[in-house]
């Protein structure tokens, strides 16, 4: 179970990266199609995304299009956290006044909030379509790796005191795990900027 959360968690973070930003880097592996028109069987990302897809964690917007160049939201994260864990059934309804009933993210926001994966913001408001950023994410993979895992320190990383409070423990066992690295040069987390 640990290594498979591991995995799921690196091809989380692959993802995100792959989403929001678009470089050229050497493929993981050479596939001879992905089954994207926007994702190239060359790309560094390819096999990240070919595994999320046969694996019904993630699915583009269309039946050809994957979007790797959009920005993850809250909501998608919760999707994928969701089917990872098969898509329980849930019952009743979420607190927040953002979500709507019969959405494609309905069950599972509803059930990040029953786990406790998601708290949503101050105002009420979960962020349906707000995009995630990179301390929001590492929260919610580590509320959803559970048991409160060990934490490292962000003082390696130039700006690690802008990490927001809530956020700092989850983003030092992300750190200390590999799930997150550095930006740029490798010496700031930009913990508020996009996953």
């Amino acid at each position: 179970m640990k290594r498979a959360l591991k995995a799921l968690i690196t091809i989380l973070c692959a993802l995100a990266l792959a989403c929001a930003l678009s470089l050229n880097a050497t493929a993981f592996a050479a596939l001879d199609d992905t089954g994207y028109t926007d994702v190239d069987a060359d790309a560094w990302y390819a096999d990240a995304v070919s595994y999320v897809t046969d694996n019904g964690l993630m699915s583009g917007p269309s039946s050809t299009a994957f979007a790797p160049e959009d920005a993850m939201t809250r909501s998608m994260l919760a999707t994928v956290l969701y089917r990872a864990a098969e898509s329980p059934a849930v019952t009743g309804s979420d607190d927040f006044i953002d979500t709507a009933d019969g959405a494609w993210y309905t069950d599972a926001v509803l059930w990040a909030s029953q786990q406790g994966l998601v708290t949503g913001y101050g105002d009420g408001a979960f962020g349906t379509n707000d995009s995630i950023t990179r301390e929001q994410f590492a929260v919610m993979l580590y509320r959803y790796a559970g048991t409160q895992p060990a934490s490292g320190t962000l003082s390696a990383f130039r700006d690690g005191s802008a990490v927001s409070d809530w956020a700092a423990e989850a983003v030092g066992w992300a750190v200390e795990a590999g799930l997150i690295t550095g930006t740029g040069d490798g010496s700031a987390l930009t913990p508020q900027g996009q996953a």
